[in-house]
């Protein structure tokens, strides 16, 4: 009944404009005093027309009102879908980010007994324990980087201070794998955010010293071009990997020879840059290393 109501309401201007025709009709019949009996046989046939019509449009009506009924059950039914998908997302999130923090106990500890040994064996076992602490970093980092609820912390940062805290960081694998490095103050400072910047250019600094196993590593930074290079004379990068090397998962023919790469940490690189709004570029040959390039925005750099 009340689906009636709502059709007729539709058609309220079609059922006026008969009424409306009707009594003009019914006027024009008085006044010209012709017989009121071809007058209602017009308005017989005219209803039994309008009656046709308005039957044609309430069956339309009823299967519009059917799709719409349906649409509405499929928007509440995705909403619903969308809603526990968050919700069952948000709690993975929630459970793999303490997972990752309640790992690093046990390595902490770990890392505690072999401080107390230096033979050959442990300085390999502290080198692997660091690359798990680095892998559980970076899964926390993933996590971090994939729900961003918060907004970036914008600062002036001293950029050797990163990365001297960086290289302080992998000072064990420099010594462990004799690398040597070749770095200079760069004596700039960047507008941006200090974490984010860290987490992009650790994974390169990484990425340097998982795929060179003797040489060195040069770190650079072009002033005139504001530009900041870290270069490796490590395995380098096959020309078909390179346009691959920062999707998600791929690690190329290096993460087949180098079974410790995740196809993470190229990937973050990406992110990040699009985040910060810099530009990545990667140059590398085979058997000769490779040389990454992070490219700032001149007015963040020259402050």
């Amino acid at each position: 009944m009340s689906k009636l109501k709502d059709f007729l309401k539709s058609q309220i201007h079609i059922i006026c404009l008969f009424i409306v025709f009707s009594l003009c009709f019914v006027i024009i019949f008085i006044i010209s005093d012709y017989s009121l009996d071809e007058f209602f046989l017009g308005i017989e046939i005219i209803g039994f027309l309008l009656l046709i019509y308005l039957s044609i449009q309430y069956s339309k009506f009823r299967k519009e009102e059917s799709f719409k009924e349906k649409y509405e059950k499929l928007l509440d039914e995705n909403k619903r879908l969308r809603s526990s998908y968050i919700n069952e997302k948000k709690d993975l999130e929630e459970y793999f980010l303490l997972w990752t923090h309640q790992i690093k106990t046990p390595i902490t500890v770990a890392n505690l007994i072999l401080n107390k040994k230096s033979d050959p064996d442990t300085k390999k076992l502290k080198e692997e324990i660091f690359y798990i602490e680095e892998y559980t970093n970076m899964a926390i980092n993933y996590i971090k980087l994939t729900d961003r609820a918060t907004d970036m912390d914008i600062e002036k940062v001293d950029l050797d201070r990163l990365i001297k805290t960086l290289l302080k960081k992998y000072s064990l694998i420099f010594i462990n794998k004799k690398i040597s490095l070749d770095y200079k103050d760069t004596k700039v400072e960047i507008l941006t955010d200090s974490k984010l910047l860290s987490i992009m250019i650790e994974q390169i600094i990484s990425n340097a010293l998982k795929y060179t196993e003797e040489g060195k590593i040069r770190i650079s930074f072009d002033k005139e071009k504001s530009t900041l290079s870290i270069m490796d004379t490590g395995i380098g990068i096959r020309d078909e990997d390179l346009v691959k090397i920062f999707d998600r998962g791929y690690s190329g023919f290096n993460g087949r020879v180098n079974h410790k790469s995740s196809g993470l940490g190229l990937f973050l690189v990406r992110e990040i840059s699009k985040i910060l709004k810099l530009r990545v570029k990667v140059k590398s040959k085979l058997g000769q290393g490779s040389e990454f390039f992070i490219i700032f925005p001149a007015n963040l750099t020259k402050l």
